[in-house]
């Protein structure tokens, strides 16, 4: 996979990210990877300023971060695991949603989701997705923004629509890139229900698309081990 730079300007690059956003990744990578192997992805990705120099975990925008800097982190991450991309991705996607609900819990509305659970699957997945994209919205009303989200019924899966997307912002890929987001999605719903349920991207804003898109399962898997 080859990611770039875009030749032409993207104005979802120059959003505004808020500090606890990109807190939550760097964390979790370090996690997953460690903290030498974040230090080399952030060297390569033009980010070496974040070396040892996280954002704090606040819901502001005080570093001049932007959704560039997080989709760079994101090729970065990318570019750095090659063939293991994807499940590594997955991990770190994971690990950034259980930080999100760790520390922003009322942000993401958990009190109600757990309040969820005698619902029906499909139904329980929906609310899941629909908190999780108000959360997006809070974050980005908190650095006076708009983050364009949308949630579609697609038959057997919910479709969730990133019109906004910060893993894709101001690149450009000859296929998808948001596998932090099918982990971040995939985690949520782990959380929320107890169990697993399929994610699939089928557009990327990367590749030409006008939004980005998973398809999430309404029925669950096995559960996660």
């Amino acid at each position: 996979m080859e990611i770039r730079d875009r030749s032409d300007h993207d104005p979802v690059a120059d959003l505004l990210l808020v500090d606890a956003y990109m807190r939550w990744a760097l964390l979790a990578a370090e996690e997953v990877i460690g903290r030498n192997g974040l230090a080399v992805v952030l060297r390569q990705a033009g980010l070496s300023h974040l070396i040892g120099n996280y954002p704090p975990e606040q819901l502001k925008a005080t570093t001049g971060l932007t959704f560039y800097h997080y989709a760079s982190l994101n090729a970065g991450l990318i570019n750095f695991f090659g063939r293991s991309a994807r499940s590594m991705a997955l991990r770190i996607g994971r690990q950034t949603a259980r930080l999100a609900i760790a520390n922003q819990s009322a942000l993401f509305g958990t009190a109600a989701l757990i309040a969820s659970k005698v619902l029906p699957f499909a139904t329980q997945v929906k609310l899941g997705l629909s908190a999780m994209q108000a959360g997006l919205r809070r974050l980005s009303q908190a650095v006076n923004q708009d983050r364009r989200l949308a949630l579609e019924d697609r038959g057997e899966a919910w479709a969730y629509i990133d019109y906004t997307c910060s893993m894709s912002a101001g690149k450009q890929a000859d296929e998808p890139i948001g596998y932090i987001q099918c982990g971040v999605l995939q985690e949520a719903l782990h959380w929320q229900t107890g169990r697993e349920f399929a994610v699939e991207q089928i557009a990327c804003r990367s590749m030409g698309a006008p939004a980005s898109i998973w398809l999430v399962s309404k029925t669950p898997t096995l559960p996660y081990n």
